[in-house]
């Protein structure tokens, strides 16, 4: 039995999320507002797909789209962060080729039945959130490609962070990453150990600090070099 947890105001994550792809008067996020239903918390591992009917946000909570092979080997395609939405665009939407899954216990907040935008800022918001969507889509593919083991975990961390920072939840160059090493394996296409040993390297190259689940990225520059962010 899901939980029903009561809205906070200061959940508004996908309004500051949204606000980013262009003006959302605050009409548009009464209205939005008003297309929303209630609260719920998931725990970890669940199968957001058989539990939405409908479109969602994440309040709070880290999901990812995964595909997953008989064998048990898992491709995470992309990373689901507080403010996201799930269902509103073609990649995000419940479909066979991949699967939403709860990476850490989660709040999200769906959509009513029959949702459709109410404003044309809302449906300008929802569009530019896809295209951001299909834009790590392609960085995933080109990580994933073309870029060896230490440039593709500059280039997630420095995404993950940077995505985190659009909402508030980064603090300077640190962010929780409440995520095992197993998780980044299955999004950066490499063995467990090939990930550990690629963190610690980085570490002893004065890229990144890490304190349990807080991360905290030291030499910006460098990292960018290495992830070739500095061309984006």
């Amino acid at each position: 039995m899901l939980a029903v947890v009561p809205e906070r105001p200061v959940e508004k994550a996908y309004l500051r999320r949204l606000r980013r792809f262009g003006p959302l008067l605050d009409e548009d996020a009464a209205a939005l507002e008003a297309r929303l239903g209630r609260i719920e918390a998931y725990p970890a591992g669940r199968d957001l797909d058989s539990a939405r009917a409908a479109p969602m946000f994440l309040l709070s909570g880290w999901a990812c789209l995964a595909h997953s092979l008989r064998d048990g080997r898992r491709q995470i395609v992309a990373f689901l962060l507080p403010g996201d939405g799930i269902g509103f665009d073609l990649l995000t939407r419940s479909q066979h080729a991949v699967q939403a899954v709860a990476l850490t216990p989660l709040r999200a907040r769906s959509t009513q039945p029959g949702f459709s935008p109410a404003s044309e800022g809302l449906s300008r918001a929802l569009a530019g959130a896809a295209a951001a969507q299909q834009a790590r889509l392609i960085d995933q593919i080109v990580r994933l490609g073309r870029q060896t083991a230490y440039e593709r975990m500059a280039h997630l961390l420095l995404e993950l962070h940077g995505r985190l920072a659009e909402i508030g939840e980064a603090r300077g160059e640190s962010f929780h990453l409440p995520i095992k090493q197993e998780v980044l394996a299955d999004a950066l296409g490499l063995s467990l150990v090939h990930v550990n040993r690629t963190l610690q390297q980085m570490r002893r190259d004065g890229l990144i600090d890490i304190r349990g689940a807080q991360l905290t990225l030291l030499n910006r520059a460098v990292l960018e070099a290495a992830s070739d962010q500095s061309r984006s």
